[in-house]
C-alpha cells in the first residue's frame, strides 16, 4: 500500500495487486455535511456523469468509454457520518491486455481530468441549462418514486423523526425541496468550490506503477487546501422515546426502532460482532427468535452506524403483531445486556463476519472503498489485523457494549388511507 500527499489535502493511494485484469480508479471529493451545498453537489455529480465540455453529450461520453475498451464510468454520492462525498469511478482493462500500444491508464486519467476540471458549462451560465434542467428533473422524479418503496420510505421518515432539523436527517442524494431550489449557476459554483476546497483522495487498485500514478494525479493540477474533517455525529439523548405512527397505503406494516449506542474508537470491532449477533447476520437472534421461532415478522434486521451512534431495527410486520414485536425486540436486546453470549454462538458469528469480509477482497470496488475509508478516518490496518481483531472480541465486551444502548425511536407505518406528505 502506497500513500502520498501530492498537495496539502490531496492524497494518492495505490493498492498494487496482480489479482485483477482491470485497473480501478476512484476520485473522492469529501467535505463536512452542509445544507448550503449538499443538493448542489448531488446535481453537479449528475452533470459530471452525463457530459463535459469536450464530450458534450451522453452519446459522445459513451463513445469515448467504448474507445477505452469498454471502460465503466460512474458518479455516486454518499455519507459517512457527518461527511459528504462525491466519488467518480473508472474501471479500465489493464494495459497488459491492450494490443494497440496505448496506455488506458493514461487515457483514463486524461478522461477524469476532463470531466472534473472542464465540465459542460461556463462561469457565466453555470452548467449548460438544457442538460442541467433535464438532470434535475430526473433527480426529482427518482426521489418522488422512492415513496413507492415503502421499506425505504419508512426508514427515511424514521430518520427524519430521529434527527429532526439536523443536516444529518438529509440523505446523501438530497431532498426534493432542496434540489428544486438548485440552479445551473449555483450547482456550477459549488462544484468549483468542491474542486478547490474538498479533501481529495485518489485511489487506484491494480497492477500499476505508483510513480506513474502519482505523476498522472499531479497532472490534474489540484491545489493545496486546508480542511479538517470529522465524521462523527453525537446527538443528545432524548428524555423519552420519540414515537410516531404514519398511515400509508401498505398491506404490511413497517416498524423501525432506534437506539442511541455510543462506541469508543476501540469498540468498533465489538460493535460489529454485537450487531451481527443481534440482527445483521443470517443466524442473528432477531431473525431466529423474532421471525423463525415466534413468527411475528416477515423480515427483520439490525444496522449499526458507528459514526452516528445509532442502532436501527427494521421489520415488516402484520399490524396486529406490532406491539408484541416491539416487546420481543427489546427483550432480545435486554438479553444481550444481561447474559453472556455462549461460546459457540460467538464463534459462529465471528466466522460469518470474517467470511463476508474475505469475500470482498475479490472485488476491486470494495478494496478501493476500504482504502478510502481507512485513510479518511485514519483506521489503517491490514486484512490480517481486521480478522485478528474480530477474533479478539469477547462475550463480556459484547454485554458491556450492549448495556450502553438507550431506546430513542419507535416508528410505525400502518395500513390505511395515506397521510398527506
Amino acid at each position: 500500500m502506497f500513500t502520498k500527499e501530492i498537495q496539502q489535502g490531496v492524497f494518492v493511494h495505490v493498492l498494487p495487486t496482480q489479482q485483477f485484469a482491470t485497473t480501478h480508479i476512484a476520485v473522492n471529493f469529501t467535505q463536512q455535511l452542509n445544507k448550503k451545498t449538499l443538493n448542489e453537489r448531488v446535481l453537479a455529480g449528475n452533470m459530471l456523469e452525463t457530459a463535459s465540455k469536450k464530450y458534450d453529450s451522453q452519446t459522445k461520453l459513451t463513445q469515448v468509454l467504448n474507445e477505452m475498451m469498454g471502460a465503466a464510468f460512474g458518479v455516486e454520492v454518499f455519507k459517512i457520518g457527518q461527511l459528504h462525498t462525491i466519488r467518480l469511478q473508472l474501471n479500465l482493462v489493464h494495459d497488459s491486455f491492450v494490443t494497440t500500444g496505448k496506455s488506458l491508464l493514461n487515457e483514463g486519467f486524461d478522461f477524469l481530468n476532463e470531466v472534473i476540471n472542464a465540465p459542460m458549462g461556463n462561469f457565466d451560465e453555470g452548467f449548460t441549462p438544457v442538460i442541467f434542467d433535464r438532470q434535475k428533473e430526473v433527480a426529482l422524479d427518482e426521489i418522488a418514486g422512492l415513496k413507492e418503496d415503502k421499506p425505504f420510505y419508512a426508514l427515511r421518515q424514521a430518520l427524519d423523526t430521529y434527527y429532526g432539523p439536523s443536516i444529518q436527517a438529509t440523505p446523501a442524494f438530497g431532498s426534493a425541496k432542496g434540489l428544486a431550489n438548485v440552479t445551473a449557476q449555483t450547482a456550477w459554483q459549488i462544484w468549483q468550490e468542491s474542486v478547490a476546497k474538498d479533501r481529495i483522495d485518489i485511489v487506484v487498485v491494480g497492477d500499476v506503477d505508483q510513480v506513474q500514478v502519482t505523476q498522472l494525479a499531479q497532472m490534474m493540477k489540484f491545489t493545496a487546501r486546508d480542511n479538517a474533517l470529522s465524521a462523527y455525529y453525537h446527538q443528545p439523548l432524548l428524555p423519552r422515546v420519540n414515537q410516531i405512527k404514519v398511515v400509508d397505503d401498505v398491506v404490511q406494516a413497517r416498524l423501525v426502532l432506534g437506539y442511541a449506542l455510543p462506541a469508543a474508537a476501540d469498540e468498533y470491532f465489538i460493535a460489529t460482532v454485537f450487531n451481527g449477533i443481534f440482527g445483521s447476520l443470517a443466524n442473528s437472534r432477531l431473525l431466529l427468535n423474532v421471525r423463525e421461532k415466534s413468527g411475528l415478522v416477515y423480515g427483520i434486521s439490525s444496522d449499526y452506524n458507528p459514526y452516528t451512534d445509532l442502532l436501527l431495527v427494521e421489520a415488516g410486520v402484520d399490524q396486529a403483531n406490532l406491539s408484541l414485536t416491539v416487546k420481543k425486540v427489546n427483550a432480545e436486546l435486554q438479553r444481550l445486556q444481561q447474559v453472556l453470549v455462549p461460546a459457540e454462538e460467538l464463534t459462529i458469528a465471528k466466522e460469518l463476519i470474517k467470511n463476508t469480509y474475505t469475500m470482498t477482497l475479490d472485488q476491486p470496488l470494495y478494496l478501493a472503498d476500504r482504502v478510502y475509508n481507512q485513510q479518511l478516518l485514519q483506521r489503517i490496518m491490514s486484512d490480517d489485523d481486521y480478522l485478528r481483531r474480530i477474533d479478539a472480541v469477547t462475550a463480556t465486551q459484547i454485554r458491556d457494549f450492549a448495556q450502553k444502548a438507550t431506546w430513542q425511536l419507535h416508528y410505525e407505518m400502518v395500513g390505511g388511507i395515506a397521510d398527506e406528505q
